[in-house]
């Protein structure tokens, strides 16, 4: 069977739409299984990741951030959803507020189970995995499905 320019590129188009929507996974917010605070709102969730909000509300403890890689999916998502900036604006952001003297950066970590381990370990960590990776070793804060456009 020969197919046409036409047809691949209708046959491209279609699976390009297709992907977001297979790719989809719903985002878990984790804690250390220690922490006390109950919830947490979208906003705080943003002020967080963005350095704007060292303590956690009405414990005066210092929140550990911790980031996966900037490429990895649920970075994508995460920041994608709560955040609502893509990668270079999030870069730019952050260097004006790191070199302001405000702010800190979260801590990046190379995987989902690493994220896991590093919030298990530390009573202070806050992060961000898909919600089909999480264990029994962490608590999930809040559940964020994916935002996508089309």
């Amino acid at each position: 069977m020969t197919l046409t320019r036409g047809t691949v590129v209708l046959l491209m188009l279609c699976l390009t739409w297709l992907q977001p929507q297979c790719c989809l996974a719903d985002i878990a917010v984790i804690v250390n299984k220690d922490n006390s605070v109950p919830a947490l709102t979208e906003q705080q969730l943003k002020r967080i990741f963005l350095g704007r909000m060292p303590l956690y509300p009405e414990t005066h403890r210092e929140i550990l951030t911790i980031d996966l890689p900037h490429d990895h999916p649920a970075f994508i998502a995460f920041y994608n959803t709560v955040v609502k900036l893509k990668d270079d604006k999030l870069r730019r952001y952050r260097a004006y507020y790191l070199f302001s003297g405000r702010g800190k950066l979260p801590v990046t970590v190379k995987s989902s189970a690493d994220a896991i381990k590093r919030v298990a370990d530390e009573p202070a960590a806050i992060g961000y995995v898909r919600l089909d990776a999480v264990t029994k070793d962490v608590k999930v804060l809040m559940v964020l499905k994916e935002a996508h456009s089309h």
